[in-house]
């Protein structure tokens, strides 16, 4: 039974994948495939594969992640900033005290 499959590539290993396509002649499809089964019988025989490249998708989706993360740090500073703000001019407002004709209407000096 055929499978369709979707994934995504770099456009470096999308190049490195045509250059292979366009050496033997072959469409992109077959070229994939082509790699994909030498990769498998290389492991059966004992070889190893060393993957030691982050994508750039995945360096993406990880800058991503970390800027959601930073987003929401700079929110909740913003929240305790405005507490700390409201604390203190509070507390500003109890230590001057009202002065008593600051309290009264301007038309009641008359």
């Amino acid at each position: 039974m055929v499978m369709r499959l979707s994934f995504t590539l770099d456009p470096e290993l999308v190049d490195m994948i045509d250059q292979y396509a366009g050496g033997r002649s072959i469409k992109r499809d077959k070229a994939i495939l082509e790699l994909i089964e030498a990769g498998i019988t290389h492991i059966r025989e004992g070889g190893s594969i060393k993957i030691e490249q982050c994508r750039s998708f995945e360096e993406f989706e990880i800058l991503r992640k970390t800027i959601d993360e930073l987003k929401a740090e700079i929110v909740e500073m913003q929240r305790e900033l405005r507490r700390i703000r409201h604390t203190v001019e509070r507390e500003q407002d109890e230590e001057a005290g009202v002065v008593p004709f600051q309290s009264r209407k301007w038309w009641k000096f008359w």
